[in-house]
């Protein structure tokens, strides 16, 4: 299998040999259906194109993946899921960005998968349909119209003519000897660990002069639009559009983003992954926890996973829409651990149930347990958290400091955890970040490390009350999370900082390597009067209307 690939990679790269074919990959790129070439028509250029974000090639992500063979084969499977192939790199907790690498190891899990899903797709009928070849049909013309129907469905641009022939080749050697469908099987078996798949481009349609800006392709533009709100291969419409270069209009775009965003379950399961790998919280799937202190956090793990889901969605998508009921909620979706919870009559959607010891998503045991140790609270974890996702405060890493060793305060079972890690506030060097880390991890203190409501903590009171004064439109004295939530909830500065993590999200780059773009970004947010007002999914829309949706910058 490792050898195919390597075979496939190689044969069908999305990259055509020769002169003739690479100026007719380009011209199938930069042209619409009627000829024309397809510009920008109606953007402003941001000027500087070293303001841009840089031409470049990605892997596609674990979940893009994911969606990808979903949009393809309708297939049930997820093959990229953890178990099955290695965890993606991840710059700022998200998994979408350009420092995703195929090794040996991604090679075979990549060889798997196609294997798995070609079964499939013989099995229930997916491949006669997507290659059908009835009567007395020439097998290898039904081969070729597979292959010049569903390849552009996979490169997502049209194809070339010799990765047809390419493609032709990988047919007639699948089904020597055999029959047609051993030959479309391999034929498809290939185009699933082919690079042109397995690689997004954002390159423009040829050579460009340093000092100018990259113009997208329009199947580039359909792709960015498609796997910024589905994580999956553009649809039959957006494609039509590509060809008609409509989508070098912001309006357009704009247009089939929305279309998308209500039409699309891909775009709601996109949304969610987004907003959870913001807050970290979609690593609680893999958070464990000392059994023996925890009992019961294997059982309600898997509702914590869903809550941390469908809370999220049903904020985005039947709620308000915004970061300020993310944070301030006072309801919470009955899929989660209610039984951690003090119910306190239906909420205001349906499935929905109100709560009293806790606000917003913040206070749910996604979050709590997440940033907590497997034995109990962690409230540097958890104001570190806060600190840097919610509100984009700095805080320095301890390797920072020269010759600061960090020792984690030793168990003592006479102290409650707030007291054991005041140690902190004593330390001349500590209290530089911690003057601004524990007023926000303490005030999670009536939470223990799963996210249960106690008051209570070997035989002590729990203290969680607080006062925040190192930053300005934060600082006040608070009872606990729930007030401080509160106060998050209505911040302009939350807010933008979510936007700047969505940004962050959207782009798949590290914020040191695109502050210019950034900033344009921000001056566009708010410039959009819902997005400025925390709307999710608003932010995503001021991002594709944006001129540097379509342009990059000299590598």
């Amino acid at each position: 299998m490792a050898a195919f690939l390597g075979l496939a990679c190689a044969v069908l790269a999305g990259c055509s040999s020769g002169d003739a074919g690479n100026k007719e990959r380009d011209a199938a790129a930069s042209t619409g259906a009627d000829g024309g070439a397809a510009g920008i028509d109606g953007d402003d250029g941001l000027g500087d194109p070293l303001s841009l974000l840089t031409a470049r090639i990605r892997r596609l992500a674990n979940a893009e993946y994911n969606a990808s063979v979903k949009r393809l084969l309708a297939t049930g499977q997820s093959p990229a899921s953890e178990s099955s192939f290695p965890p993606d790199f991840r710059q700022e907790g998200f998994t979408v960005n350009d420092a995703q690498r195929i090794d040996a190891v991604v090679v075979e899990s990549l060889a798997n998968a196609a294997e798995a899903l070609v079964g499939e797709a013989r099995d229930n009928g997916t491949l006669a349909r997507l290659a059908p070849c009835d009567g007395g049909a020439p097998p290898q013309g039904c081969a070729e119209t597979f292959i010049k129907t569903f390849g552009p469905k996979v490169y997502r641009r049209p194809l070339v003519t010799d990765e047809t022939a390419a493609l032709l080749n990988l047919y007639d050697v699948g089904a020597d000897g055999a029959a047609y469908t051993d030959g479309v099987a391999h034929v498809l078996r290939g185009l699933l660990q082919s690079a042109g798949f397995l690689y997004l481009t954002e390159l423009g349609s040829g050579p460009t002069p340093s000092d100018q800006a990259i113009t997208l392709t329009p199947y580039e533009i359909a792709s960015s639009i498609s796997y910024l709100v589905t994580s999956a291969p553009p649809d039959d419409e957006l494609v039509a559009k590509a060809e008609t270069g409509e989508l070098a209009k912001p309006d357009e775009r704009e247009n089939q983003a929305r279309r998308l965003l209500r039409q699309d379950p891909l775009a709601m399961d996109n949304v969610v992954r987004m907003v959870r790998e913001w807050l970290g919280i979609d690593q609680i799937d893999t958070t464990a926890k000392d059994s023996l202190v925890f009992p019961d956090f294997e059982t309600q793990k898997p509702k914590m996973v869903a809550e941390s889901r469908d809370f999220v969605k049903a904020v985005a998508f039947q709620g308000t829409g915004t970061v300020s009921e993310l944070l301030g909620a006072n309801w919470t979706v009955n899929s989660g651990p209610l039984g951690l919870y003090s119910p306190a009559g239906d909420g205001p959607l349906p499935g929905t149930t109100r709560v009293k010891d806790r606000v917003g998503i913040l206070n749910q045991a996604a979050f709590l347990a997440r940033y907590a140790t497997a034995v109990d609270s962690h409230p540097v974890f958890r104001g570190v958290a806060l600190a840097r996702r919610v509100a984009c405060i700095h805080i320095d890493s301890p390797d920072s400091f020269s010759n600061l060793v960090v020792v984690p305060p030793a168990p003592d079972p006479t102290m409650t955890t707030r007291e054991r890690f005041n140690v902190h506030s004593k330390d001349p060097i500590c209290q530089l970040c911690h003057t601004t880390i524990d007023p926000f991890g303490f005030a999670f203190e009536h939470f223990d490390g799963m996210g249960a409501f106690r008051t209570q903590e070997n035989g002590k009171t729990v203290d969680s009350t607080v006062t925040v004064t190192e930053v300005k439109e934060f600082n006040g004295p608070y009872a606990d999370s729930n007030q401080l939530a509160t106060v998050l909830s209505k911040s302009e500065t939350v807010r933008a900082c979510f936007a700047t993590f969505m940004f962050r999200a959207a782009v798949g780059k590290s914020t040191s390597l695109i502050q210019p773009n950034l900033d344009a970004f921000l001056n566009a947010w708010r410039s959009n009067k819902a997005a400025a007002q925390g709307s999710i999914i608003e932010t995503l829309i001021a991002y594709v209307r944006l001129p540097a949706f379509t342009q990059r910058g000299p590598e």
